[in-house]
């Protein structure tokens, strides 16, 4: 769960002026214009400042006393002198996302377990990596919640199996014997003594079975999957070929698997649109020696969307599927077996087509990943 508008309009309110008045007295950054809330907001200046800030919280005391607070009122003073005493800046394992907010945990023997709420976006939407993850980040007391200082800095460490069932462990036995923080400087109570109390959860409402011809999604996703294959099988059988359209297919199914999914927003007729425009381009669909192609025009007029409309979607899909020319996954076979970029790879220091190589080599560049099949095979299959 994230604030609600009044208190995040408050939070950045506090927190812009406050660094860049740090900044405006202490010059960490030399050219820092004072950003307007609710316009784009350069990113950069806030990453230099805020650890400077909290390596030297007494800045806050200072502050308080200069004409640039003077613009605040003594409730959103009383907010930053909140920070300034009970800030916890540390590195934390981002344990599990509930309902309510995002668990922070400590890493010390003796864990701490910390409530934390999303500013503008409740965490589990905005951290980059699914729980658990390893952040490092200063909560600060927000009225009677606990928010972080807006940044995150993460780590790309995957946690293997035995790790994730001893973070699960450690947060359990936390959770029952100590309890979760919501209230920085306010004591936890252990969850088996608010068991009580607790009303018992409404029995979950089954969703319908929806017939998705064996594919696999999420329960969530079936019914929105086949409306958008339904449009995209209707357009490949009438444009273009069934290549294309199990390439597309398969596109949509991964958007449908991702946690969130993209496609639970947006019109289906623009998803499919978008897929196919996506897939297209990247497989050289407006180029007029290919067998099968069309303009961009084309595309866009079967589903009577405009250009910019189909533009955003196609960027966006194209960032989700890391669609590009290296990428094989998406691609004709004809074009995978023409495509010199994917068969130049460094042997020994040295950048060669792969296709001239000895098996052996192509075999061990195969099972790296390196290259989507092995060549050498493939003449044999003819």
């Amino acid at each position: 769960m994230s604030l609600c508008q009044s208190d995040i309009e408050l939070f950045y309110k506090l927190w812009i002026t406050l660094i860049w008045s740090i900044n405006q007295k202490h010059k960490i950054v030399p050219v820092f214009k004072k950003p307007v809330y609710g316009e784009r907001i350069n990113e950069e200046p806030f990453i230099a400042i805020r650890p400077k800030l909290w390596e030297n919280p007494q800045w806050i005391d200072e502050f308080l006393c200069e004409k640039e607070s003077s613009e605040l009122n003594e409730d959103e003073k009383e907010v930053l002198r909140n920070w300034r005493k009970n800030f916890i800046k540390n590195r934390f394992i981002i344990a599990k996302h509930l309902s309510k907010y995002s668990v922070f945990m400590t890493f010390e023997d003796t864990a701490e377990l910390y409530g934390v709420y999303g500013i503008s976006d409740p965490i589990r939407e905005t951290a980059p990596y699914p729980a658990p993850c390893i952040v490092d980040t200063t909560l600060l007391p927000f009225k009677d919640k606990i928010i972080y200082d807006s940044f995150l800095g993460t780590y790309p460490v995957a946690f293997g199996k035995n790790m994730k069932d001893s973070i699960k462990d450690a947060y359990e036995k936390t959770k029952e014997t100590t309890g979760i923080v919501e209230v920085i400087g306010t004591p936890p109570t252990p969850i088996k003594q608010q068991l009580t109390t607790k009303k018992p959860k409404p029995s979950k409402i089954a969703l319908p079975s929806v017939d998705t011809k064996g594919v696999n999604v999420p329960n969530s996703m079936a019914a929105r999957y086949v409306e958008v294959a339904d449009i995209i099988e209707k357009f490949c059988d009438e444009k273009l070929n069934k290549e294309y359209k199990e390439i597309c297919l398969k596109a949509l199914t991964k958007l449908c698997r991702k946690r969130p999914s993209p496609l639970i927003k947006g019109k289906a007729q623009t998803w499919a649109c978008g897929i196919i425009y996506a897939i297209g381009s990247s497989n050289f669909i407006f180029d007029k020696s290919q067998p099968i192609n069309m303009t961009a025009n084309e595309i866009r007029e079967w589903f009577n969307l405009s250009k910019s409309t189909v533009g955003s979607k196609v960027a966006e899909i194209n960032k989700l599927l890391d669609l590009s020319y290296f990428n094989t996954e998406f691609q004709l076979k004809t074009l995978v077996d023409r495509n010199p970029m994917i068969w130049y790879v460094k042997v020994n220091g040295l950048i060669v087509d792969i296709r001239t190589m000895p098996r052996e080599v192509q075999k061990e560049a195969y099972h790296k990943g390196l290259i989507p099949y092995i060549p050498m095979d493939k003449k044999e299959e003819y």
